[in-house]
C-alpha cells in the first residue's frame, strides 16, 4: 500500500466516524438499552484517543529536540580566585634573627608598613666596618695627593674628606711630612754625591787649565837652553831635566783631565740617581693612590650593600592589604634566606580566577572564550554562575601532583560579587572555583548517542 492509499484510507475512516457520531444514541438513553445492545451503542471514550495523541506529539517534539536542539560543549578546569594584581609574597633577603612581629593574621596593612624587624646586630657591623675602611682609604688618598702636590713643587696641600677630625688632619700631615723627609733624604744623598763630583770636577779642570797655560812656557824654556847647549852655554843635563820636568807636567795635566772627565761621569749619575729616586718615589705614591682610591670604590659599594642589608632587616609591606598566611610567629627564632613569612592579598582591585585546564581538553580552549564561573561557597544550581572569559593560558604545562600535566589559564570575570537570599555578596581571593569553559556546540542526538558511538567504535578491538 503507497502512500495515496493509506491517506485515503484515512479520510474514508475520518468520514465513518463522523457519520457514525452523528447516529450515535445519547449516553443517557444506552443506559435503558439491553446490555448487549448497550455495549454496541455506547460510544468509545475519547480519553484513549487523546492520549495517543499527546503522545505523538510528544515524539515529535522529542525527535525535533534531538535534531534541532543545542546544547554547550564545555571544559570543567577547577581553580580559585585571586587579585589580578597577585598576591604579594614576604620573604628576607638574609637569615636573621626575629626581633619583633607587628602585624598578625588577618591585619590590615598599607604600603610602607612595617610587617618584622629582624636583629640588626650582623648588617650594622658590616657597616660601621665598610665605614671604617672607607675612612682610611679615602685618607690615604688625600694624602698621597698632597705628597704628589709637594713632589711637584705646589707645597704640601692636604685636603681632608668630609667629616675628618682635626685631630686626625694633623696626624695625616705629619705622616705626610715624615714620608716626604725620607724621600729628601734619599735625594739629599744624591745632591750630596753630585756636590763633591762637582767639586773635584772643578779642582781638577782648573789644575788641568794651569797646566796647560804651563807647558807653552816649558817649551819655550827648553828651546832656548837647546840653542844655549849648541853654543856649549849650559850642560846638556840641565837641557835633560827640564824635558823630565816637562813631562811631568804633561803626564800630571792628562790625569787632571782623566780626574774631570771622571767627576763629570758621577755628577751625571748623581744627577740620574737623583731622578730615578723621585720618579720611584713618585711612582710608589702613585700607586699607593691608586690602590687607595680602589679601595675607596670598593668601601663606598659595601657601605651601599651594607646599607641596603641594613634596610632590608625591617621587612614592610609593599602594597596596601591584609596579612595572610604568617608563618612566624616567634621573637628571638630563625629566619632562612627566602623562606616565606607572609603573604599579603592586596585591599582593592580585580579579582580573577586562576584555573588548570587538562591536558586532553587544551586542544579545544583558546583565549576570549566565554566562561562559567562555579563558586564552590554559591551551589551554582540555586545561585547561577559567574560569568566570565579566558584572558590568558599558558604556553607550556606544569606538574601538578594530583592533575598530572595542566596548563594554567586566567579568567577575567564581569563581576566581582554573587547573590545569596538576595543580598549581594563580595567576592574573596582563595574561593574554590570550577570554570565551566565553553569550547562549542553539538546537538542533543549527537551527546546521547556519543557514548553508543564510542562503544561502536572500540567494539571488537579489545586485547
Amino acid at each position: 500500500m503507497g502512500a495515496q492509499g493509506i491517506w485515503a484510507t484515512g479520510r474514508q475512516a475520518w468520514r465513518d466516524e463522523r457519520a457514525r457520531a452523528r447516529t450515535l444514541v445519547r449516553s443517557e438513553e444506552v443506559d435503558f438499552l439491553p446490555a448487549a445492545i448497550e455495549i454496541v451503542e455506547r460510544p468509545v471514550s475519547p480519553t484513549a484517543r487523546y492520549t495517543a495523541w499527546v503522545l505523538m506529539l510528544g515524539l515529535a517534539v522529542a525527535l525535533l529536540w534531538l535534531i534541532f536542539g543545542q546544547i554547550d560543549v564545555v571544559a570543567s578546569a577547577p581553580g580559585q580566585l585571586i587579585p589580578a594584581d597577585n598576591v604579594k609574597l614576604i620573604q628576607p633577603a638574609d637569615a636573621g634573627v626575629v626581633r619583633s612581629i607587628l602585624v598578625r593574621d588577618s591585619q590590615s596593612v598599607h604600603a610602607g608598613q612595617a610587617l618584622i624587624e629582624l636583629d640588626p646586630t650582623m648588617s650594622s657591623a658590616d657597616a660601621i666596618q665598610a665605614r671604617r675602611a672607607l675612612e682610611a682609604a679615602e685618607l690615604d688618598a688625600a694624602r698621597g695627593r698632597a705628597m704628589l702636590s709637594s713632589l711637584d713643587g705646589h707645597g704640601l696641600r692636604f685636603v681632608p674628606p668630609p667629616g675628618t677630625s682635626p685631630e686626625m688632619t694633623e696626624l695625616q700631615i705629619a705622616l705626610a711630612r715624615a714620608q716626604l723627609e725620607g724621600i729628601m733624604g734619599e735625594t739629599g744623598a744624591h745632591d750630596a754625591d753630585r756636590q763633591a763630583a762637582s767639586a773635584t770636577y772643578a779642582e781638577a779642570t782648573l789644575s788641568a787649565t794651569k797646566l796647560a797655560e804651563t807647558l807653552p812656557l816649558v817649551d819655550e824654556q827648553i828651546e832656548a837652553n837647546q840653542k844655549l847647549l849648541a853654543k856649549g852655554y849650559v850642560s846638556k843635563l840641565r837641557v835633560i831635566e827640564m824635558r823630565r820636568q816637562r813631562l811631568g807636567l804633561a803626564r800630571d795635566r792628562q790625569i787632571a783631565l782623566e780626574t774631570a772627565a771622571k767627576a763629570r761621569a758621577q755628577m751625571a749619575q748623581a744627577s740620574a740617581s737623583r731622578t730615578q729616586s723621585v720618579g720611584t718615589s713618585r711612582a710608589r705614591i702613585l700607586e699607593d693612590l691608586t690602590k687607595a682610591e680602589v679601595e675607596a670604590r670598593l668601601r663606598r659599594e659595601e657601605m651601599v650593600k651594607a646599607s641596603r642589608r641594613s634596610a632590608l632587616q625591617r621587612l614592610v609591606s609593599p602594597i596596601d592589604g591584609t596579612v595572610a598566611q604568617l608563618s612566624v610567629h616567634t621573637v628571638g627564632g630563625v629566619v632562612e634566606v627566602g623562606k616565606p613569612l607572609m603573604l599579603i592579598v592586596p585591599a582593592r582591585g580585580q579579582l580573577v580566577a586562576t584555573v588548570k585546564i587538562f591536558n586532553k581538553d587544551i586542544g579545544f580552549v583558546r583565549a576570549g572564550q566565554d566562561v562559567g564561573v562555579k563558586l564552590a561557597a554559591f551551589p551554582f544550581t540555586r545561585h547561577g554562575v559567574v560569568e566570565g572569559r579566558i584572558e590568558s593560558i599558558s604556553t607550556d604545562a606544569v606538574e601538578d601532583e594530583k592533575l598530572g600535566l595542566v596548563y594554567t589559564a586566567r579568567i577575567t570575570m564581569d563581576r566581582q560579587w554573587h547573590t545569596r537570599d538576595g543580598r549581594f555578596v563580595q567576592l574573596v581571593p582563595g574561593m574554590e572555583v570550577t570554570a565551566d569553559i565553553r569550547t562549542g556546540l553539538r546537538s542533543v542526538g549527537s551527546y546521547l548517542l556519543s557514548p553508543l558511538q564510542a562503544m561502536g567504535e572500540e567494539a571488537g578491538r579489545e586485547r
